[in-house]
């Protein structure tokens, strides 16, 4: 009976040690994550940006140095850029607007 038990308990370690092991190898099989350093935008009306991807969320204080995954870099600049696209098309926008009511007879 005795034989029997330490038969599994070694047959149990085994197992686990090779799981362990299985699963240290595919660890590192995995690409390392890519890190980027920059500073924050200082656009914006708070003082943090709060930054969400893939369920993980980021609080990054503007005009900081932050070191992030760099989707988290890419979120950060392409909203930079939605935001500048989206003022520039106002602008514009308002521009025309002026143009017009200060030339009325001309028709566009």
């Amino acid at each position: 009976m005795a034989d029997k038990t330490k038969k599994t308990v070694s047959e149990d370690v085994e197992t686990t040690v090779a799981e362990a092991t299985e699963k240290i190898a595919k660890a590192e099989e995995r690409p390392k994550k890519e890190y980027v350093e920059f500073r924050v935008p200082l656009k914006g009306k708070e003082q943090t940006m709060f930054v969400g991807v893939n369920f993980k969320n980021w609080i990054l204080k503007r005009g900081e140095y932050v070191r992030v995954p760099k989707e988290v870099y890419e979120v950060v600049m392409n909203a930079e850029r939605a935001e500048e696209t989206a003022n520039a098309f106002a602008q514009a926008k308002e521009d025309a607007y002026y143009e017009k009511a200060a030339n009325p007879t001309q028709m566009h």
